[in-house]
């Protein structure tokens, strides 16, 4: 079962192109489109919307946004509840 270095599509029968390094890795292409985006126009396969990267990189990108915001609306919170008790914020001029 080969997986496709640029786009992770995974075929369990050999239909791309295997392309083998100098060090002796080996790259295998499910098709012509990824091997000219990976190897002519040296594309990140993170910023390219069909790829698998970019679905696993979008969803990571979208946990850190949410746990950001979860944290300001919890520090808004405790302000106000700070000042609903009676006890003054800090106020910067």
């Amino acid at each position: 079962m080969a997986k496709c270095v640029f786009c992770g599509r995974e075929q369990d029968d050999y239909k791309g192109t295997f392309l083998m390094k100098n060090d002796g890795t080996i790259n295998y292409y499910c098709s012509n489109k990824c091997q000219k985006n990976h190897l002519k126009l040296k594309r990140d396969r993170r910023k390219i919307k069909w790829t698998e990267a970019f679905y696993k990189a979008r969803d990571k990108r979208i946990t850190k946004e949410r746990e950001r915001v979860e944290k300001v609306r919890a520090k808004k919170a405790e302000r106000s509840k700070d000042s609903d008790t009676g006890q003054k914020s800090a106020k910067k001029f």
